[in-house]
């Protein structure tokens, strides 16, 4: 599949900044870009300073603004910190999107799942978000441009028996973002979700493991590959906090390639 053409996109964020939490590799990192590309200012809010200075320079190397800060979504204070340097060094903050997520959230049977794995995972996919609610409200309110956008699972929606902490804890994104959205929509704040199919670097390796495997189980998706993260979950991402969508809030846009078509 070919790169994605960006011209027509180029500068329908102009003017907007942008914080990514876990941008510093995967589905985060290509947000990102495409956000970027499409003419944001992007902060990079992660904990990895290797990858996170990585991805500043990637959105540098194709003309855009970008800056890395090093971020706990865990920690109430250091969300609190993003946010406030985010607005520092660029004047103000139109678009949240919290990508950030476990690196625990595994297949794990409940039997396994102990209370110190469950509330480091709701950590990262329930307390994060209130954290960076809390912390950008005062900011995207009021200005006609909010946007507040969550990558959840598809997992929430049909219920996934892998882990079931982690399809818990994406239901309740999906109803986090839900009531966010009426409550933030007299604001002028949209809220949504996104859940992605994307062909991240462990999905690749997985895939290229068993090329019998991967024939079968592109099968499943009408488009026939997962999505590239920067060129296919990239835009949809754009599109939804852009004001393109600006009618569309308290939605779960599933962008998979038609994979799970009955959602």
């Amino acid at each position: 599949m070919s790169a994605m053409d960006w011209t027509p996109v180029a500068g329908l964020l102009a003017g907007r900044t942008a914080l990514v939490t876990g941008a510093s590799g995967g589905v985060g990192r290509g947000l990102a870009q495409a956000l970027a590309l499409a003419g944001a200012s992007v902060t990079v809010a992660a904990r990895s300073p290797v990858g996170g200075h990585e991805t500043v320079a990637l959105i540098d190397a194709a003309g855009g603004r970008a800056l890395f800060v090093p971020t706990d979504v865990c920690d109430d204070v250091a969300v609190r910190t993003a946010v406030d340097r985010t607005v520092q060094a660029f004047g103000g903050l139109d678009i949240v999107v919290h990508n950030a997520a476990s690196t625990l959230s595994k297949p794990t049977p409940l039997e396994a799942i102990d209370e110190a794995l469950w509330l480091e995972q709701a950590g990262v996919s329930l307390d994060a978000l209130h954290h960076l609610a809390t912390a950008s409200l005062p900011h995207l309110r009021g200005t006609g441009r909010g946007r507040f956008l969550v990558l959840t699972s598809a997992q929430g929606q049909h219920g996934g028996a892998m882990n079931p902490a982690y399809t818990a804890l994406k239901a309740a994104q999906r109803g986090f973002v839900k009531s966010l959205a009426r409550e933030w929509g007299p604001h002028g704040v949209v809220v949504n979700a996104l859940a992605p199919a994307a062909l991240t670097d462990a999905a690749r390796t997985y895939l290229e493991a068993d090329p019998d495997r991967t024939r079968e189980a592109m099968k499943s998706f009408p488009l026939g590959r997962m999505g590239d993260m920067r060129d296919d979950i990239g835009p949809a991402a754009v599109a939804l906090c852009s004001d393109l969508w600006r009618y569309v809030t308290g939605q779960t846009v599933n962008v998979d390639g038609g994979y799970y078509t009955a959602l």
